[in-house]
């Protein structure tokens, strides 16, 4: 990557732009056309001429109002702009941002502060130049200087490239985006949720028909003067669904993510009018009721009144003699 080549519109930050551009304004089109152009090409050397110190500075505060405004994302990106305002380059915030420091070899530590220093020495120059101020300063070519004096010569190595290490974390610091600041309401808010989410909870449990369900464990359904109580498996459950009401929709899951929808849209027709619904569902309970009286007259039971003992049932006249007592025949 070219740092030198580098413009604020290709920098960003967390997948952010670095500036954002002030919308372009409309401009008038000023270029004379037509007859205006003709006549300025005629104009008099006089007017021509007339160029004064004063219509100069007005052209010079004219341009700078028309350079581009930005509207920063935050002060640590407006610091970056003016960084790279001041100085007319971008590289060192670019290094600062990707570079690791603490993670770089010594050597390649040594040779970036080198390269820093002569900048604009050859690339062939440089290479002499780290040979000599660092591998031969060092004596690191053991096969040249024995295996004692490069071991010597990587400690010494160390200790400048530490130095120079601890420098450039520093350096880095500088770059650093700012510490977000703590909100000081953010635990008086904390606290205020808690203690509203605790009233809402103590407001359900004192509730008066909470505690009838959780005694009786059941539900009453009335209609009419008549009183159904319909029996709770799991009480608490009804409880708990109501506090969380996560529990209460867990059990419209139909698996892989599915609305189990036959029971969703039961559910809500209920709630939209209970009373309706159970007064449907127990007219229906009624008009069942009513055939089932009405069938067992159209066709009433022909069962015998009482058991009739066969021969294989054992002694005959014994069991004859016993069903004449049940029905109140003496023999």
């Amino acid at each position: 990557m070219n740092f030198n080549e580098l413009s604020l519109s290709d920098v960003s930050i967390g997948g952010k732009p670095l500036v954002e551009s002030a919308p372009e304004q409309a401009t008038e089109d000023n270029t004379p056309s037509g007859t205006e152009a003709t006549e300025q090409v005629e104009s008099t050397p006089e007017q021509v001429q007339d160029t004064t110190p004063e219509s100069e500075e007005e052209g010079v505060s004219m341009s700078r109002q028309a350079a581009p405004t930005y509207d920063f994302k935050d002060d640590f990106i407006k610091g970056a702009v003016e960084y790279y305002e001041k100085t007319g380059d971008l590289t060192p915030y670019l290094q600062a941002k990707t570079v690791d420091f603490a993670k770089m070899d010594d050597a390649e530590i040594m040779r970036r502060s080198l390269r820093e220093q002569y900048p604009d020495v050859s690339d062939k120059a440089f290479d002499r130049l780290y040979q000599q101020q660092v591998v031969d300063k060092f004596k690191l070519d053991a096969e040249q200087w024995g295996e004692d004096d490069a071991e010597l010569g990587k400690e010494l190595l160390r200790t400048e490239a530490d130095k120079l290490r601890a420098k450039y974390i520093e350096w880095q610091k500088g770059f650093a985006a700012p510490e977000p600041q703590a909100d000081p309401n953010a635990e008086e808010q904390e606290r205020a949720t808690m203690e509203a989410i605790a009233q809402f909870e103590r407001a359900i449990k004192e509730n008066p028909i909470t505690k009838s369900i959780l005694e009786t464990k059941r539900v009453s359904i009335k209609a009419g003067d008549d009183e159904f109580n319909y029996e709770l498996p799991e009480a608490n459950s009804l409880v708990d669904m109501t506090l969380d009401n996560n529990k209460f929709f867990q059990q419209f899951a139909a698996g892989e993510g599915q609305l189990d929808y036959n029971k969703w849209y039961k559910t809500v027709a209920y709630s939209q009018n209970p009373e309706q619904f159970e007064r449907a569902l127990i007219n229906f309970g009624k008009t069942l009721g009513r055939s089932e009286v009405t069938k067992e007259i159209k066709n009433p039971s022909t069962a015998p009144v009482g058991d009739v003992p066969t021969e294989g049932s054992g002694d005959f006249t014994t069991g004859l003699l016993q069903a004449f007592a049940n029905r109140g025949i003496s023999k």
